[in-house]
Formats: C-alpha cells, sequence, structure tokens
C-alpha cells in the first residue's frame, strides 16, 4: 500500500496509507474548480477528519470572523458536499482519486473537523477552540454531520499535530 504525504501551510502531513486518505483539495481543484475545500479527508478508526491547514493565526477578532471562520465553513461545507455526492453516486465511480471512499459505513463513521494552526501558542488554542465551538455556522453543520459529537472541532498547532500522528518527526520548523 502506498504511502501520502501533503505539505500545507508550511507544515508535511503523513505519511498516511493512501487507503486512509483522500485528497480533496487535489481531487476538487481538478473537478470543480470553483469549489472551496479542506487540504484532505483522513480516516481514523470509526472518523472522517476533514483536516484544513492554517499558516497563521487570525490577527484580530475582526479578521476571525469575518475571514477566518466564514472560510474554513465555506471549505469544509463544500467538501461535506463533495463527500455526499460521491455517497451518492454522483461523481464517477471509475475515478482513482475516489477509492478511499469507497466501501465506506457512513452511518458508522463520526465526522471531525481538526484545524491546524501553525505557530499557534498553546495558550492561545483555548480561546480560538472557544470561538470555533460558539461560531453558529459551524454549530448548524455540526448538528447536520456530527449531532452526536460534542468534541468534533478540534483546533490545535503544530506541536499537537504532531503528537497526534498528523505530522512526523522532523516534519516540523521549530
Amino acid at each position: 500500500m502506498s504511502k501520502l504525504t501533503f505539505d500545507e501551510s508550511g507544515m508535511l502531513f503523513g505519511p498516511f496509507e493512501s487507503s486512509q486518505v483522500f485528497a480533496v483539495e487535489k481531487f476538487i481543484q481538478s473537478k470543480c474548480p470553483l469549489s472551496r475545500c479542506v487540504e484532505f479527508l483522513l480516516f481514523q478508526g470509526d472518523k472522517a477528519i476533514f483536516l484544513e491547514a492554517k499558516s497563521s493565526s487570525p490577527q484580530n477578532s475582526k479578521d476571525l470572523n469575518e475571514k477566518y471562520l466564514p472560510s474554513i465553513v465555506e471549505k469544509l461545507s463544500d467538501s461535506l458536499h463533495l463527500v455526499a455526492s460521491d455517497s451518492m453516486k454522483n461523481l464517477s465511480e471509475s475515478d482513482p482519486q475516489l477509492d478511499s471512499l469507497k466501501n465506506r459505513v457512513w452511518d458508522k463513521i463520526s465526522i471531525c473537523l481538526y484545524v491546524v494552526v501553525k505557530g499557534a501558542a498553546k495558550e492561545d488554542l483555548g480561546k480560538l477552540q472557544d470561538k470555533f465551538s460558539a461560531y453558529i455556522p459551524l454549530r448548524k453543520l455540526r448538528k447536520i454531520w456530527s449531532p452526536k459529537r460534542t468534541d468534533w472541532i478540534k483546533v490545535i498547532n503544530e506541536v499537537k499535530a504532531r503528537d497526534m500522528g498528523l505530522i512526523s518527526d522532523g516534519n516540523v520548523d521549530s
């Protein structure tokens, strides 16, 4: 089985087994360039983790509320639509880029969103997590896509991502 890595926002994610990851951004750029999406979708156990990488934290609350959060909601929403479309067989079943989505038992999978913010201070992550959790458009998506999970959003930095096995040792600038 081959392994995939993703170089996003100055961080190298992976390596992951190709059967456990869907390169959402690469797929969408070739099939539907007007859509925006998360970097990739990683299957870990009973979780489907939609991962968005950011090169920095928002500079102020206006930037957070007017650009940062709306952009992430749009990317997650477009990515969820893409996965749902594949599940309904609206996409080409012969496209090898979709292989990792095949034979998934979606009613047994929890949808999660991980936002990895490069360089975010550990002490700032809690406040950022709270802002994400309180943001109404994200709360609506949770109610639709992952109603049983209250911890469906994780806002982490690259150090925590490495601890969680999302970034390999040696892949992060310290």
